[in-house]
């Protein structure tokens, strides 16, 4: 039977080889990923949800950095920019791909892994002899979860002699080995640790992208808010001024025509000038603001962004009602419903299994091993001879007399388990403050609003008095102008303890885990319902 050229079994190797390119990697690396992902994100939240780490081609940032065009952004557009544009949540994207990407690294520990080569050589002895070497091999491995290791491999080596010719002359060989832990390292819960790990962290990493998610976009829709106040009070301060100002120009012709002394003259025009001063301090801490969103949302500051005022007034439609939740009720819902509090709950389970990893390790190892080697018939086909085979099995035993290493492994795992259970309990304590926080924060919020309302009419009916009493000469103008600061500051006011409140409410909400984020992005509906403990837990 002719010898085979060796020469296809390379080239076959090397194109093979070549075809899995960069691309090929990447679009494999992302079908298994995005698999565990979709699995493990309905595993946690219950719902199916696509995900896609790579940001989109087209981002409002890449089209505002090519020209100078004006953005008006109402608030579910801000969200909608945030999930596009924010770098803070393409990262967190990344953090769990890459959780989702250790995995199948741990996963392919237990996979069967097969290997292929080969080498070619020539040496020789000045010009006397020249012999030409090629060697081929294929192996394939293979660990089970019980600590089980089979490794086998067929080596072909040829070799022909380039001075004098003649064909090629080859050895092949079959190698068959098996190793199998009885006491370290032995099981599947200590063999199977490191995956199992791994699986838990994909878990962790979707909770902690989902708290993410609830938590920036209530950031998001917090600081929209905070600018649409302050573009209400920035309209509240120029109104103001014109007022002002119109009233020193009134004084000024009655105090031409001898009706007002020199001092309501004096104070008008210092009036003007304070609310002069109050409106660029309004300005400027509006630009400021807009400039620390366009960051939080991931646009250039210089960018030509505006936001839609009209959300104050929905603010104001939906109204401030009384809010009443009890305490302890909305403590327990919020521990039962927190995916970081789950998080701590599970790593004290982790830090117990890491525990026991720990004293499997201070064991002594005991390994069975066999081994089984088949060579080839003698002659030129590559047919294994059978009749030659040689094995072998027996048992390697190591004592481990020095065990310092395992010995600290085993106290830290103690103290990391200790330190797990302590971390839970300040979770614990750390969501209670900050329930209860939230509560007061509403409370407060609904006290300051019903406060605030009746100050404004106050305010408003002071204003109307005092400007009638003005103008009939029966009272001064600090008094109309201290009525009309009142008016200001009241409006003020009223706006702030709105936005305080929608503000409360829906960072109890978070806390709750109660916000419902559509599957991809951070849009939201702010006027949603409070989780109540009737409300259907999430899985």
């Amino acid at each position: 039977m002719p010898r085979p050229n060796p020469l296809p079994i390379v080239v076959c190797l090397a194109l093979g080889g070549a075809c899995w390119s960069p691309i090929a990697n990447k679009e494999s690396a992302d079908e298994e990923v995005y698999s565990i992902l979709a699995r493990t994100t309905e595993q946690v939240t219950g719902q199916a949800r696509p995900f896609v780490v790579e940001r989109p081609i087209d981002t409002l940032r890449q089209r505002l950095e090519r020209g100078r065009e004006q953005v008006r952004l109402d608030l579910q557009q801000a969200l909608d920019v945030a999930a596009e544009n924010s770098r803070e949540f393409q990262r967190q994207k990344e953090q769990l791909y890459l959780a989702a990407l250790n995995l199948t690294r741990n996963r392919h520990d237990f996979a069967t892994v097969f290997g292929a080569g080969g080498s070619g050589e020539v040496a020789g002895e000045a010009d006397q002899t020249a012999d030409a070497t090629l060697r081929d091999d294929l192996s394939a491995s293979s660990r089970s979860t019980s600590g089980m290791r089979i490794v086998g491999s067929f080596v072909n080596t040829f070799l022909r002699s380039v001075v004098h010719g003649g064909s090629f002359d080859g050895s092949s060989i079959l190698n068959l080995t098996i190793t199998q832990p009885l006491l370290r390292g032995a099981g599947s819960r200590i063999v199977r640790e490191p995956l199992t790990q791994s699986e838990r962290d994909v878990v962790y990493a979707v909770r902690d992208f989902e708290r993410f998610r609830a938590t920036f976009a209530v950031d998001v829709v917090s600081a929209y808010y905070d600018i649409v106040q302050q573009m209400e009070d920035l309209k509240n301060v120029e109104a103001n001024y014109a007022s002002v100002h119109s009233s020193r120009l009134q004084t000024e012709e009655l105090y031409a025509a001898g009706r007002r002394t020199i001092s309501d003259l004096g104070r008008e025009k210092q009036s003007e000038l304070t609310a002069s001063n109050s409106r660029v301090q309004a300005q400027n801490r509006l630009a400021s603001a807009l400039d620390r969103f366009k960051i939080t949302l991931g646009l250039p500051t210089t960018a030509h962004v505006e936001l839609d005022p009209g959300e104050l007034d929905n603010l104001v439609l939906r109204g401030v009602t009384e809010f009443r939740l009890d305490e302890q009720e909305a403590i327990e819902l919020a521990l039962a419903r927190r995916y970081d509090y789950r998080t701590n709950v599970d790593e004290v389970e982790d830090a117990g299994r890491r525990v026991v990893v720990a004293e499997d390790a201070l064991r002594m190892s005991l390994d069975f091993t066999a081994a089984l080697n088949v060579p080839a018939e003698a002659g030129p086909g590559l047919n294994l001879d059978w009749s030659k085979v040689n094995w072998s099995a027996g048992f390697e035993l190591d004592l481990a007399l020095d065990k310092l290493v395992e010995r600290n492994a085993y106290r830290s795992a103690l103290i990391s388990f200790d330190s797990a259970m302590r971390a839970r309990e300040n979770a614990a304590d750390g969501i209670a403050s900050a329930i209860r926080t939230a509560l007061r924060n509403i409370e407060s919020a609904f006290a300051s609003y019903t406060i605030q309302v009746e100050a404004l009419k106050l305010a408003e009916t002071r204003v109307e008095s005092t400007s009638e009493l003005y103008a009939a000469g029966r009272t001064g103008a600090l008094d109309v102008l201290d009525a009309k600061d009142a008016l200001l500051q009241a409006q003020l006011n009223k706006t702030s303890a709105i936005i305080d409140y929608a503000i409360a409410r829906l960072e109890l909400v978070r806390d709750l885990e109660g916000l419902a984020l559509e599957a991809q992005g951070l849009r939201f509906d702010p006027s949603l319902p409070m989780p109540t403990p009737s409300t259907e837990e999430k899985p």
